[in-house]
């Protein structure tokens, strides 16, 4: 059965309550799908046996993610998720063995108090295994050696893991940023994050290097555009199908390369994304800082208690303290 399919059936059955509970709950169903349509999950198409338990709370996750979601409007958006699920139970559509009923309520009340469940923190890579990704992207082998498109290709993606590495950039801001955006002296670019919002982010040595070899080598591509230097995208693609344009990637295509050199760094099983890039850098600028504020800037968060998970990831400093206190 389609998810989609569910939801309408649940949705006509929640139609015997008030004309306020109706509307409530197509919102919150409106937000659900929005959410699995972004997750590469389209509800109508997709079966009702690829949700689980964790995709369910990372909707609520998620929800709480969004700074123009009051209090008040995610706890109805939660019962209309809690709700629906408990639809499914009774038909026997989705059916949770009693330890995933228990974890699924228990998680939706922990973000109910604007927490997230344990088992939904972010995982970032470690170290190593960032390297082993980028050691990927700069092993590529090139099916034809003197084909420029596939050596612009390899290039832009060893550029491109590089700026996720150091900057913490959202997929959907890397794709959008544009050559005027570029800060040659302070080797940083002018982002524009959710919102508007917008904020600087910084480059270290090796992406600023990776990034303009990459763009060193787009120059005959770049002046036969016929369009500004400046208005043109810092990573374009390089497929056929793009003819002569200099045109951006999607963040489709971002997360498939992420995905592919994961598998060829022997990372598939890690589930590395561009948004697991994002949580290496935000871990490493905490680890540094140990300032919530600080990181919350450089991520570009509206609600601090998004980054808050940060300071939760790292124990460091409560297992320092606990050896001065007790050594």
């Amino acid at each position: 059965m389609l998810i989609s399919d569910t939801i309408e059936r649940y949705l006509d059955d929640a139609a015997t309550g008030s004309t306020f509970t109706r509307r409530t709950y197509r919102t919150a169903m409106n937000r659900f799908q929005e959410y699995l349509n972004e997750k590469r999950i389209p509800p109508d198409s997709s079966e009702i046996e690829r949700l689980d338990v964790d995709r369910m709370l990372s909707f609520a996750t998620w929800l709480l993610d969004d700074a123009k979601i009051g209090q008040r409007s995610l706890h109805t958006y939660l019962a209309g998720l809690v709700g629906w699920v408990s639809f499914l139970q009774v038909r026997g559509w989705l059916p949770f063995t009693p330890q995933e009923l228990a974890r699924f309520h228990d998680g939706v009340k922990r973000v109910r108090r604007n927490q997230r469940p344990p088992d939904l923190l972010p995982h970032p890579p470690r170290a190593e295994e960032m390297e082993a990704l980028i050691d990927a992207a700069r092993e590529t082998p090139l099916r034809r050696e003197n084909d420029p498109r596939e050596l612009l290709a390899k290039l832009r993606d060893i550029a491109m893991v590089e700026v996720l590495r150091c900057t913490g950039l959202r997929v959907g801001e890397l794709v959008k940023i544009n050559r005027k955006q570029l800060d040659e002296e302070e080797r940083a670019a002018w982002v524009v994050g959710k919102r508007g919002k917008v904020r600087k982010v910084y480059f270290d040595e090796r992406a600023w290097s990776a990034m303009r070899r990459y763009l060193l080598e787009r120059q005959v591509y770049d002046g036969g555009s016929g369009r500004p230097i400046a208005e043109l995208p810092v990573f374009a693609r390089h497929d056929r199908r793009a003819g002569d344009q200099v045109l951006s990637l999607t963040p489709e295509s971002v997360q498939n390369t992420i995905r592919k050199l994961a598998e060829r760094a022997d990372l598939a099983a890690k589930g590395i994304t561009p948004h697991a890039l994002r949580h290496y850098f935000a871990t490493r600028i905490y680890q540094t800082t140990r300032d919530l504020a600080v990181t919350q800037t450089a991520l570009g968060h509206s609600n601090p208690n998004t980054t808050r998970i940060y300071a939760k990831l790292e124990d460091d400093a409560v297992r320092n303290a606990h050896r001065q206190a007790f050594q």
